[in-house]
């Protein structure tokens, strides 16, 4: 079964400083079941569609120890499960890894060899990228998006521990 992400409620609220999670509910779920021919069926998404395909970052590790705001809005979400997940789903061939450079396919040898270093542990996934579809139904009032893919960047240190940038790693594609 194909792996689907499906985000209930992401607000970003900017202000003077990186974007901050105001609530994240990340659900990992299988969203495509066989039909009795086995082909997939397409669930239908209720509602005009108010962006194609829409891009943007989220950051989900706090970079600043001192910023309790940031903290606050991060604690609903579980990181080191959400990044388990993601890995998890590689390794079983649920998700397939892909370059953000050139749009190639990862291996998964290459994914456990990129593991394996230091710098790309995944308790340092600190970042991520979405690329959705957007649809708001204005009869139910219900917003909905449909995730494509989702980069996973991770964070870069100075020497003294302080954040320099974040480094992309790989994206995977969802159904």
């Amino acid at each position: 079964m194909p792996l689907c992400l499906c985000v209930s409620h992401l607000l970003i609220y900017n202000q003077m400083k990186p974007f901050h999670i105001l609530f994240a509910t990340i659900i990992i779920v299988s969203c495509s079941q066989p039909s009795k021919n086995g082909a997939a069926d397409k669930p239908e998404i209720p509602g005009v569609m108010l962006a194609e395909t829409i891009s943007y970052p989220v950051v989900i590790k706090n970079p600043d120890s001192t910023d309790t705001w940031t903290d606050d809005c991060l604690r609903p979400l579980d990181r080191a499960k959400l990044a388990d997940m993601v890995f998890e789903a590689i390794y079983n061939n649920k998700a397939e890894a892909f370059s953000y450079l050139d749009n190639k396919p990862l291996s998964i040898s290459y994914i456990k060899d990129l593991e394996r270093q230091e710098d790309y542990s995944r308790d340092k996934v600190a970042k991520l990228q979405f690329w959705e579809s957007w649809y708001f139904d204005e009869k139910k009032q219900i917003f909905t998006k449909k995730v494509h893919k989702i980069l996973v960047a991770y964070e870069a240190l100075t020497e003294s521990g302080r954040l320099r940038n974040y480094r992309a790693a790989f994206y995977i594609k969802l159904n």
